[in-house]
C-alpha cells in the first residue's frame, strides 16, 4: 500500500496567519489557447512543505543544499489526537510511544489536524504543536525527524511557541514536514518506507512537496500497488467540475 500524505494547494488555501492568501489563477485555457496554464502565487511554507534550516538559522543549509538522503528513511505515526487547541506536545506526551520513537526513525505526529483542516479559526491559530521541551526529547531519541498534520511544528501567536521546536530540531538539521494529512491505516505502530522530496528552489528555507508512505517491496513490483490518495476538498473539486463544464 502507497500512502500520501500531501494536503492540496489551492485558491486561498490555509495560509499561516499574516501571510498573503493562496492564488491560483488559469493563465491559459486550452479551449481558447490550445493548453491550459496556471499561475501559481503562494509562499513556500503553504501546503505540505518541508522546512530547511535556513528557515530559522541562516548560516545553515538551505533547501538546495540538503542532500536527497536528508529526505528520506523510515517513519512511524503516533496517535496524539485528543489534544485541546494549542496544546504545547511536550515530553511527557511523547513517552507514552518511547517505544515508537527509535533512532533514525521520522516520527509522524497525528494530531487531528488533517482531518479539520481549512479556513478556521482552530486550524489557523490554534493547532496543538511541538513545544521546545517536545523537541528536545527527540533530539534526544535521535530521530530523523518529524512531519505534523498541523499548519506548523511550532504554535501561534506566542514567539516562543512558534520557535523554539524549530530552532532546535533544525538546528540539529533534522527535516521538518508541516500541514500534512496522516491515514488512520499508518497508527499501527508498523515502521514503513518514507519519503518527502521537494521542490528543488535555489537559496530558500522551504519547498512544498508530496510525501508519501509505503510498505516493504510496494515498489519493487511491475504492477501498481494499491493507494490511499489524498481527497480534495468538495468545494475545490466542484470549482474545477464547474470550470470544465464551461468548456
Amino acid at each position: 500500500m502507497i500512502y500520501e500524505l500531501a494536503q492540496p494547494h489551492y485558491n486561498h488555501g490555509p495560509q499561516f496567519p499574516g501571510q498573503p492568501p493562496n492564488s491560483i489563477e488559469f493563465q491559459q485555457l486550452a479551449v481558447v489557447d490550445g493548453a491550459t496554464v496556471e499561475r501559481c502565487t503562494f509562499m513556500t511554507h503553504s501546503g505540505s512543505h518541508v522546512d530547511a534550516p535556513f528557515h530559522y538559522l541562516p548560516h545553515l543549509p538551505c533547501i538546495h543544499e540538503l542532500p536527497l538522503s536528508h529526505f528520506y528513511g523510515f517513519c512511524v505515526a503516533l496517535d496524539l489526537r485528543g489534544f485541546a487547541p494549542s496544546h504545547p506536545i511536550d515530553a511527557d506526551d511523547l513517552r507514552r510511544h518511547e517505544a515508537l520513537i527509535t533512532p533514525g526513525t521520522f516520527i509522524l505526529l497525528k494530531t487531528g489536524g488533517g482531518e479539520k483542516r481549512g479556513n478556521t479559526r482552530e486550524f489557523l491559530t490554534a493547532w496543538p504543536y511541538k513545544s521546545g521541551n517536545g523537541a528536545q526529547y527527540l533530539l534526544e531519541r535521535q530521530v530523523k525527524g518529524m512531519g505534523i498534520d498541523g499548519l506548523s511544528t511550532g504554535g501561534y501567536p506566542d514567539v516562543h511557541a512558534e520557535s523554539d521546536a524549530h530552532q532546535l530540531l533544525l538546528g540539529a538539521k533534522k527535516l521538518l514536514l508541516e500541514d500534512i494529512h496522516i491515514p488512520d491505516a499508518l497508527l499501527d505502530g508498523r515502521r514503513r518506507h518514507f519519503a518527502a522530496f521537494p521542490i528543488l528552489i535555489a537559496n530558500a528555507g522551504g519547498a512544498w512537496s508530496r510525501p508519501i508512505v509505503w510498505d516493504d517491496g510496494d515498489l519493487d513490483s511491475d504492477s501498481s500497488a494499491a493507494e490511499i490518495a489524498t481527497t480534495i476538498p468538495n468545494s475545490v473539486a466542484a470549482a474545477m467540475a464547474l470550470q470544465r463544464s464551461a468548456s
